[in-house]
């Protein structure tokens, strides 16, 4: 795991199993990290079935976009005008 997390949710989940590796119970990470027990409770699930890689970002579901950039950059220009635009 020597790339920087992405964002600061990633960059929790990692704390998290950094926490954990030292010996922190999962009542205290949920406390320190602002999170729930439960939460904590999957991250490590997740991190000890997988490895700590699981808890980087993933991309998101879904089908990719079908607009390119431009058009896509024209939507909320659009909006205000209504669906026939």
């Amino acid at each position: 795991m020597n790339h920087p997390p992405h964002n600061w949710k990633e960059a929790r989940r990692l704390q998290a199993w950094h926490l954990k590796q030292r010996g922190w119970p999962q009542r205290q990470i949920a406390e320190a990290l602002g999170v729930s027990e439960g939460a904590v409770s999957q991250w490590m699930t997740r991190a000890r079935d997988v490895g700590p890689e699981a808890l980087r970002r993933r991309p998101p579901p879904g089908a990719p976009r079908r607009l390119p950039p431009d058009q896509l950059a024209r939507l909320p220009g659009l909006w205000p005008r209504g669906p026939a635009a």
